[in-house]
């Protein structure tokens, strides 16, 4: 399996680059957004997604890990394609595709052509907790946010809206007390 590509953009086509690596041209399919950005001659570097199956190797190109990683997680539902997700990607950054996700918005989705509602629906609802997870682990990093979900846990709240409460509180350092009441002033505003 080919995980990571450096080389040279020889060609932009429609929906994908051939990245000249070596003496080997690879066509890499790219987001639309992605695929806008370079320009043939400029040196390339992509995270890789080998799709393989009975008529086609196809190679499906990303800037980071999180594109990537946000890409597996949408093929992985049932009636979404690599080119479907790819389409998915070009709509906007991955951490607002994940809101839009986390929020239940699934119009956002519908945006894609060939997703309609029920797919967009299913989407939503495949991966809603899984980009909570995601977001939610990002703004937990100091064990004070663990911490205050525990509190908030044991107050009576669900851990997905503590998790969702911690995410919305100040990034500075303060003791667990101080996060603790700015969790619940937090909670008072809503």
């Amino acid at each position: 399996m080919i995980a990571y590509l450096k080389g040279k953009i020889s060609q932009k086509l429609t929906k994908s680059a051939i990245v000249l690596s070596g003496d080997i041209g690879y066509e890499v399919f790219l987001s639309l957004k992605n695929l806008d950005v370079i320009k043939i001659d400029d040196k390339a570097e992509f995270f890789i997604h080998s799709y393989i199956k009975e008529d086609a190797f196809d190679l499906y190109g990303f800037y980071s890990l999180e594109e990537l990683d946000f890409f597996k997680k949408l093929i992985s539902v049932s009636g979404i394609g690599p080119k479907s997700a790819l389409n998915v990607l070009a709509l906007a950054d991955v951490d607002e595709l994940k809101r839009a996700i986390t929020s239940g918005d699934y119009a956002v989705l519908q945006q894609v052509s060939g997703i309609g509602k029920k797919t967009a629906e299913r989407l939503v609802v495949e991966l809603k907790e899984k980009f909570i997870i995601d977001l939610s682990s990002e703004a937990i990093t100091s064990n004070n946010g663990k911490q205050v979900i525990e509190a908030l846990v044991s107050l009576g709240y669900k851990q997905i809206e503590a998790q969702e409460i911690v995410k919305q509180l100040p990034k500075e350092e303060a003791d667990l007390a101080t996060k603790i009441k700015q969790a619940l002033q937090f909670v008072n505003k809503k």
